[in-house]
């Protein structure tokens, strides 16, 4: 029996739109916090730091449960949950900033959540050239989050 028969695939987490928007979310949570959070006001970078984990680990995890896959559905279904609940945790940090400027989110009928409800991704198509190829496929669909 060859190995593909005994083992599940794997990989392929770049189809995954979920892994797709971890990724500009990662990607938006890096500006986010370059632009909006200042080191002084985060002496101990506690702030800064945990965003940005919390977002970068919410795709890694994503990555990691597919490669993971081939050998176990159990930790790949894990692994998910913890990319889950890191970007839940990113979450409950981005609604901290707004509550500590005196600020509420966008209400579900606001014309702007709205806006960035009906933003669908495009599925991304492997080519031989995988890795220029995605990242310029990634590029194109976070502009549409720009406005």
């Amino acid at each position: 029996m060859f190995m593909s028969q005994i083992f599940n695939k794997s990989g392929g987490y770049r189809r995954l739109h979920s892994f797709n928007l971890a990724t500009i979310v990662h990607l938006g949570t890096m500006s986010f916090c370059k632009r909006f959070i200042d080191w002084k006001d985060d002496p101990l970078g506690k702030t800064l730091g945990q965003m940005i984990g919390a977002s970068r680990s919410g795709k890694q995890n994503i990555i990691e449960g597919s490669e993971r896959a081939k050998t176990s559905a159990e930790t790949e279904i894990k692994l998910t949950d913890v990319a889950k609940a890191s970007l839940a945790e990113l979450l409950g940090d981005l609604e901290d900033y707004l509550a500590g400027r005196g600020e509420i989110p966008w209400s579900i009928r606001a014309e702007a959540h709205q806006a960035i409800s009906a933003i669908k991704l495009e599925p991304f198509v492997y080519t031989e050239d995988v890795l220029h190829d995605y990242w310029v496929y990634l590029h194109r669909e976070k502009r549409k989050f720009d406005p």
